[in-house]
């Protein structure tokens, strides 16, 4: 009696939710990892700012996730991942462009849209894994489900943070374990190549959300045949 029935992950549309969840969950981890890096050694923020910096994104996941959650009811989840998707990778495109001097308001207006992409994919994404998990299967679908969340932002910490600390190792010379004592043009020009590498990631995923799409919209289930009876 196995705790994961892995024929569950035959049906293409459960493990595409699964792995795109799992993708943002990486790229989320990621940016909650070094954000305070940028606003207190960058930026020279103290830590009760930056503190309040890093909220804008929390604010705006928690007001978008139950709108959008409640038109997923009506419209389906897929639509809504897609522009979820569509958002943060708009997102993290306009995080590129932090720099040395960004003032308070253009951080925010750089992450509102992270957290806004990620309230938008969330709710329905999840709806979505469980929909299409087998109905004997809902429990370990829900547990699948916790462990791509926390499997995702744990791997997310470390290769995130690895990325950037070897990018500023790399650029400034100096060892990758005193990346964060590096002069902030390198930790900037750091960010931006592991905001790069992330953008990458979240179009991967809205590939596979976009195929995922498709399949739903133009692959049908075989139709049961009628067999007529005659007297």
């Amino acid at each position: 009696h196995p705790m994961i029935d892995l024929s569950m992950f035959t049906n293409k549309l459960f493990s595409v939710n699964l792995i795109t969840g799992f993708i943002t969950f990486i790229c989320s981890a990621g940016l909650v990892l070094l954000m305070p890096f940028y606003l207190q050694n960058v930026l020279k923020f103290s830590p009760g700012l930056a503190g309040l910096m890093l909220i804008t994104v929390p604010i705006s996941m928690g007001i978008l996730a139950p709108i959008s959650g409640s038109l997923s009811d009506r419209l389906g989840s897929r639509p809504l991942t897609v522009a979820g998707l569509v958002v943060l990778s708009l997102g993290y495109l306009g995080a590129t462009t932090l720099t040395e001097t960004t003032s308070t308001l253009g951080y925010v207006l750089r992450f509102l849209p992270i957290g806004a992409g990620m309230g938008l994919f969330q709710s329905p994404n999840n709806s979505a894994i469980m929909g299409a998990a087998p109905r004997g299967r809902l429990g370990v679908a829900s547990g699948l489900l916790s462990i791509t969340r926390t499997l995702g932002q744990t791997s997310g910490i470390a290769i995130m943070g690895a990325l950037w600390a070897s990018r500023v190792s790399l650029l400034s010379g100096l060892p990758a374990a005193d990346a964060t004592t590096a002069p902030g043009t390198y930790q900037v020009a750091a960010l931006r190549f592991t905001l790069s590498i992330v953008i990458v990631m979240i179009l991967i995923g809205l590939g596979l959300s976009l195929f995922a799409y498709w399949q739903e919209r133009h692959v049908r289930p075989p139709q049961p045949v009628s067999v007529s009876k005659t007297d």
